[in-house]
């Protein structure tokens, strides 16, 4: 069964949805064809989209469920690769890609394709804090509010160039204590959901990058403590919260498997672990995806 699962994830980006399969399209004399790559789509997901054809592309802009997705073409400029992220607050229904291309030639064809996002049930969690990451004086609100601000003008921002290779790695070998999407009950109040995972570890363990990438914040946020925000380019970013100690500095260039923290439990916790986020072109997206998915290089 491993053997299987290994193989399958090396054909990432060579095996199509069979629920929506692939469709060639046709600009003049040029064929193209889209593949739409990953099995079944939920809340929390990724999906990977190849596109060929018999002719040089010079440019390929798409998007999906509202999210600008950026494309990288391969080494003939005859294929590009786009990845896309399902947010974990979607809902289930029938969505569409769309997109143009343009060739070298000057012409350009757009295209569309209908993708369907299944249910997704998350679990509910209780957890007990310190009040005061609960019910914030004016102080910690405005802190609170500025550094969302900071977070969000990030996920707006795609670096053009792509700097992840290869498969991702887990940060820290641990087992997860909360889950990805869990609806969280914070001290008998509703919360967001939870747009990560929890790895437990002891303070001090420590934290590998996921992968190649340009730290983009390492800093003492108030809800996660201390940080580490590594953009991979195209839009991907993954997110480091609660360490105990920052081991690299904001425009630092980081190689997959440097240690870039130490666990701690830093800001709202409830005892040492890591949070590991994702966000993909803005969409929250389980950071396990990207050990399990072999991206293409």
């Amino acid at each position: 069964m491993i053997r299987r699962l290994n193989y399958c994830l090396l054909l990432f980006l060579w095996a199509s949805n069979d629920a929506v399969g692939s469709r060639p399209f046709l600009t003049g004399a040029a064929s193209l064809h889209l593949k739409i790559v990953g099995e079944r789509l939920f809340p929390g997901g990724m999906f990977g989209v190849i596109i060929q054809c018999t002719k040089p592309i010079k440019q390929t802009e798409a998007s999906f469920s509202g999210r600008k997705m950026i494309f990288y073409s391969g080494k003939d400029n005859q294929q590009c690769y786009g990845l896309a992220g399902i947010d974990l607050e979607t809902k289930a229904g029938r969505y569409l890609i769309q997109g143009t291309l343009s060739f070298e030639d000057g012409q350009s064809q757009g295209f569309e394709r209908p993708l369907q996002v299944l249910p997704k049930k998350f679990p509910v969690q209780r957890i007990r804090v310190d009040e005061k990451y609960v019910t914030l004086d004016s102080e910690d609100s405005k802190r609170a509010e500025e550094e969302t601000k900071r977070l969000e003008s990030l996920w707006k921002t795609a670096s053009p160039e792509k700097l992840w290779q290869g498969r991702f790695l887990k940060p820290i070998a641990s087992d997860l204590s909360s889950g990805f999407g869990r609806r969280r009950i914070v001290n008998n109040q509703p919360r967001s959901p939870h747009s990560g995972i929890d790895l437990k570890a002891q303070v001090g363990t420590p934290i590998g990058a996921a992968n190649h990438g340009r730290v983009v914040l390492a800093d003492d946020l108030f809800f996660s403590g201390k940080t580490v925000v590594l953009d991979h380019g195209l839009g991907l970013y993954t997110y480091y919260g609660h360490c105990s100690k920052l081991r690299v500095q904001e425009g630092e260039f980081v190689q997959k498997g440097h240690v870039i923290a130490e666990v701690g439990s830093t800001g709202r916790v409830t005892g040492p672990h890591l949070h590991w986020a994702c966000r993909l072109n803005e969409a929250r997206i389980n950071p396990m995806e990207l050990t399990t998915y072999m991206l293409r290089d």
